[in-house]
Formats: C-alpha cells, structure tokens, sequence
C-alpha cells in the first residue's frame, strides 16, 4: 500500500473561514436613527393632512331704516323686494287698494258739490213760486248759501285729509315691514326742518342725516320704482 501525504484540513480552520465569508456578504448593520431622521420617517408615512376651510366672512346686512342716500336705498330694494314675488304682490295689492280709495274720495267730493248746486237751484226755483203767489219765504237757517256749501266742502275735505292720513300711515308700516327703504327711517336720522330756514347747506352736525322734506322726495321716488317693478 502506497503512503499519501495529504493533509486533512482542520475542521476548526473550515468553519473559521465559511463564518469570515458570510459575514463579508451581508450588508452592514443599520445605525440608530437621529431624532430629526424619526421625525421625517413619521411625517412621511402619515396621511397628508387636509387643511380645514376657512369659513367665508358673515356678509353685512344693511338695515333699510338706516339708509337715507337714494343710491343706496335703490340697490336695497332691488336685492330684496324686487326678487320676492309675494311681497310684489301684496304690493299690487296695496297700491290697487289706495287707487280705489282715492277714486272714490274724488267721486264723492265731485258728487257733493253737484248737490250743492242742485240745492241752491231748487231753492231758487222755490222762492220764486213763493213770491209768485205771495206766500212767505222760509226763515229757517239755509244750508244753500256760498258760505254754508263752503264749510260744507271744507267738512268733507277734512274727513279725506284724515283718512289720507291714517292710510298712508298704514302703507308706511307695511312697507317698512318688507324691507323698503325710506320708509320707517330711523327718527334720530331725520331733521325736522325749522320754519324759514329755506334750503340752506347741511352743517357738519348735520352729517349723517337728512331733512325730512328730503326724506319725502325719496319716499315718492321709491313709490314710483315700485310700481314699475309691479307693472312688470
């Protein structure tokens, strides 16, 4: 039998150098984190934050018993009354209810002053035929003299003038209900205009007012814009 001179490898030195190469082949191990490297890690991994919406600024009501500058008075209206039919109508319905009162106060008025002067007529044609036969002429009190008819007609035009009143009263507490301006403006807003003092300029104390012949002439003007808008 022939003698080899082999060597058998250590098993100790075998497993040394298998354990240097795996070693070699896998990656280093990872270091701890810093604070500002977690911190990124944690942000990136959460949800995106959706930012909450900012509530739109409350839009300023303007009272319509504030205004007293027509420009502004005219867009009030035509941003609130103008777009709500019902109060267009109740409206109508107003201003057909004020023609008719009016009609019949210029019937009534034309109507009392033709009795007048029927009255007069027949009690002419009644003492002539008293005189013709020598009757006497009545001494009773006539309502048919030119100062009697007067104060009558002066009687009747007072009772309109009160009823006038009482109804534009009326009109002007329902407008203000719907939001018109000029109507139901606010009396610390309103200059009583003093007797004699003409048209004269409105002093620095006076500034954020207006006179109330003023105020009249926006009121009519309003009335006027309302009933184009109801004729619509």
């Amino acid at each position: 039998m022939a003698d080899y001179n082999y060597n058998a490898p250590n098993l100790a030195s075998i497993l040394a150098n298998l354990a240097s190469l795996s070693s070699q082949s896998q990656p280093p191990p990872r270091q701890p984190a810093t604070i500002e490297e977690s911190q990124q890690l944690n942000r990136a991994s959460q949800a995106p934050q959706v930012p909450e919406p900012v509530p739109a600024p409350a839009r300023k009501i303007v009272d319509p018993a504030t205004i007293i500058e027509w420009s502004a008075g005219l867009r009030c209206v035509m941003k609130t009354v103008a777009v709500h039919e019902n109060v267009l109508n109740d409206i109508r319905r107003m201003m057909k209810t004020q023609h008719e009162h009016e009609e019949q106060w210029f019937n009534g008025r034309v109507e009392l002053i033709k009795r007048q002067a029927s009255r007069a007529e027949g009690q002419k044609k009644l003492d002539e035929v008293m005189r013709a036969v020598g009757g006497a002429l009545s001494s009773a009190p006539s309502i048919n003299t030119v100062e009697e008819m007067a104060r009558e007609l002066e009687t009747f035009d007072m009772k309109v003038y009160r009823a006038q009143l009482e109804m534009t009263r009326q009109m002007t507490s329902k407008l203000q209900e719907f939001g018109v301006p000029f109507f139901g403006t606010k009396s610390e807003l309103v200059r009583t205009r003093i007797q004699g003092e003409g048209d004269r300029e409105a002093s620095t104390q006076d500034k954020g007012t207006i006179d109330e012949t003023e105020l009249v002439k926006l009121q009519r003007r309003m009335l006027t814009i309302l009933e184009d808008l109801c004729s619509d």
